[in-house]
């Protein structure tokens, strides 16, 4: 199983966005966004997510999940 990484980058550019673009969308620096994309940042997480992978034999995206907004009064 390959090491998981960020597809920041090439998800950032099918947008259309530049990093500080980006950055200013999500409220964090230009930098932040550039450490990510260039694997300088996270790298703790990155490595506790394909032990977990490894153990449970399967991908990070599984791992990761968006749960439906919630309207007021559910």
């Amino acid at each position: 199983m390959a090491p998981a990484h960020f597809r920041l980058k090439a998800l950032r550019e099918a947008a259309g966005l530049t990093q500080a673009a980006l950055a200013a969308r999500v409220g964090v620096r230009q930098a932040t966004i550039n450490d990510i994309e260039n694997g300088h940042s996270r790298q703790d997480t990155l490595a506790l997510i394909d032990k977990l992978c490894q153990a449970l034999d399967c991908e990070p995206g599984e791992l990761i999940v968006r749960e439906p907004k919630r309207r007021r009064g559910d």
